[in-house]
């Protein structure tokens, strides 16, 4: 994300959406009642084409709507904003009309707010520290078949390639279909590489098959091998996905990306709550105490259940901040996300324990 201007004197932000993790930055910033401006295409009509049953001239233009409904789906990288028209060329457009814009990679537009909380501004802020962090790409090889999670800021995408290798009595035909599905993974890995900021390919599989796929890379793909790590798992698929980005060994490469810091963050509170520590705690109302103590470390919320209680989150996100606790939302898709929804979507992991609100 681009902030290309900022007034809070007069509650103006403009900014570019540079790539598709931008998209689930701004769905936590935009709220009902903001307004927003960007430019817009419809396909106006005039009484000849009615009459005539022509589909009309599409005008591109801008408007300014006051939002009534955002809905950001990771799912098909979309981010909508419904509302009522405030601004725009009344010839085009009526005043007080609803209209939805379809905010994507490239789009540039202003937000109007009453008030920027400091929350909002730190969001953006990670947005744009975000851009600029490279992306990693996990590859679990395993006989016949790889699952490759490329991990985002927002998500983890995960692709799938399987090939019939054949019986191991069939040695002449099965080493030529090993060697091909050993290519076709090599030719995903080098389109991936060259659409995104890939900082490291992390190759992992439980068995053999991993050093079998970073000998036949060394030999045919000098670039990807030299750009790739090897971890030892006991998963496969997408838990090896996850099971990866938990490794010590790895966590160094991932830390900065925000959907690995939710797998961990998550893991380690499952972990607390699992040995009774103390340490780990769910539910609002426990969690109020802790951050009325300052006994929270991080604390940990679903964006879904932020957007439905924005304004008593906040004042708790306030709160944990200034006593120099640290903040995440997390995203609700994710495994991360629907491991924490599981709990009522806001957890944290405390300085130490408060005996008196342990979960039973």
């Amino acid at each position: 994300m681009k902030i290309m201007y900022m007034n809070r004197r007069h509650g103006v932000v403009k900014l570019q959406i540079e790539n598709l993790d931008d998209l689930w930055y701004l769905s936590g910033v935009i709220n009902r009642g903001d307004l927003v401006r960007t430019k817009t295409e419809r396909r106006i009509k005039t009484k000849e084409d009615m009459a005539r049953s022509k589909k009309g001239e599409r005008r591109v233009f801008t408007l300014t709507v006051r939002v009534e409904k955002a809905d950001f789906s990771s799912d098909s990288d979309t981010y909508r904003i419904a509302g009522v028209v405030e601004q725009g060329p009344e010839d085009l457009v009526s005043i007080g009309s609803h209209h939805t814009f379809n905010v994507e990679k490239g789009t540039t537009l202003k937000i109007i707010k009453e008030r920027w909380s400091p929350m909002d501004l730190d969001r953006l802020r990670e947005a744009e520290k975000a851009a600029r962090r490279p992306k990693i790409l996990v590859v679990v090889v395993d006989e016949g078949e790889a699952t490759f999670g490329l991990i985002r800021e927002s998500k983890i995408e995960y692709y799938e390639l399987s090939r019939s290798i054949g019986g191991k009595y069939d040695i002449r035909g099965r080493r030529g279909r090993k060697m091909e599905f050993y290519r076709d993974t090599a030719k995903f890995l080098s389109e991936v590489l060259s659409r995104e900021n890939i900082s490291a390919i992390i190759i992992a599989g439980a068995g053999f098959e991993k050093e079998n796929f970073r000998r036949f890379l060394s030999e045919n793909y000098p670039g990807l091998a030299e750009k790739s790590v090897m971890e030892n798992i006991g998963s496969h698929g997408r838990n090896g996905v996850n099971e990866v980005m938990r490794r010590p060994k790895t966590q160094k490469i991932i830390e900065e990306i925000t959907s690995a810091r939710d797998v961990r963050l998550v893991h380690e509170l499952l972990t607390e709550i699992g040995k009774d520590s103390g340490l780990g705690i769910y539910g609002l109302k426990d969690i109020e105490t802790a951050a009325g103590s300052g006994a929270i470390k991080k604390l940990l919320v679903c964006d879904n259940i932020f957007l439905k209680n924005r304004k008593k989150l906040e004042d708790l996100m306030y709160m944990v901040k200034s006593a120099r606790g640290e903040v995440h939302l997390i995203n609700h898709r994710g495994e991360a996300g629907r491991q924490l929804n599981s709990l009522g979507g806001a957890a944290a992991l405390l300085r130490y324990p408060m005996h008196q609100y342990r979960n039973k």
